[in-house]
């Protein structure tokens, strides 16, 4: 019975002993391993805010500066051109326009060109705008004519005068309906005088057409 005895008392030491050693190694692992998580937890923030800081800055673009109120056109059409230049743009655009037009639509390019002229020379400009219509009219065959202008120059006067005299040459079409298909092709020569504005622009006061000396 001793004999039996000291051998239940040994394994009941034994298992004890492997209790407390694996209390014990329980303990320990309780006491590091959270400081070694935290420790890796640490080093992951840490690795990611390095990550984070080794970016390249992002980009900025500027953006062209909007001001609202203005634009481009508004600032072409503020800068006028000088007068001179304006009045030999209005010549040419006389010539052009009354000299452009058909019996079927009663020859309205004279109505665009009374924009540019005086009192006296609108009232001229209807009476060849009859006349065309008298000889052409609407009811009977189709009759087109087109100008266009070939050179201008200035040939009396200057900048800030009362009055300026522009020779014009063009070229004018005459058709039938058909611009592709012209019944005659001719050149004249127009003299456009043009008297100076209160404003201080030009506007056309005469024009006499004749045959172009080219």
């Amino acid at each position: 019975m001793p004999i039996l005895n000291r051998r239940r008392m040994a394994i009941v030491l034994i298992v004890l002993g492997l209790l407390l050693l694996g209390f014990g190694i329980w303990t320990l692992v309780g006491i590091f391993w959270p400081k070694q998580s935290t420790t890796e937890e640490q080093q992951r923030q840490l690795q990611a805010v390095q990550r984070e800081n080794t970016k390249p800055a992002p980009k900025t673009l500027e953006m062209p500066t909007t001001v609202q109120g203005t634009s481009t056109a508004e600032q072409v059409n503020s800068q006028k051109a000088p007068p001179l230049q304006d009045a030999i743009r209005r010549a040419e655009s006389v010539l052009s326009r009354s000299g452009s037009g058909t019996n079927q639509d009663g020859f309205l390019g004279f109505n665009d060109a009374m924009q540019d002229g005086t009192s006296r020379f609108q009232n001229f400009l209807k009476s060849e705008q009859q006349r065309l219509i008298a000889q052409y009219p609407a009811a009977g065959q189709i009759y087109g004519m087109t100008t266009r202008i070939v050179s201008s120059s200035l040939v009396q006067g200057k900048e800030g005068d009362d009055k300026v005299v522009i020779k014009v040459q063009a070229q004018k079409v005459e058709d039938a309906g058909d611009r592709s298909k012209p019944t005659n092709i001719s050149y004249i020569e127009a003299a456009i005088t043009l008297l100076k504005q209160s404003g201080g622009g030009y506007l056309v006061d005469e024009m006499s057409i004749g045959p172009a000396s080219l």
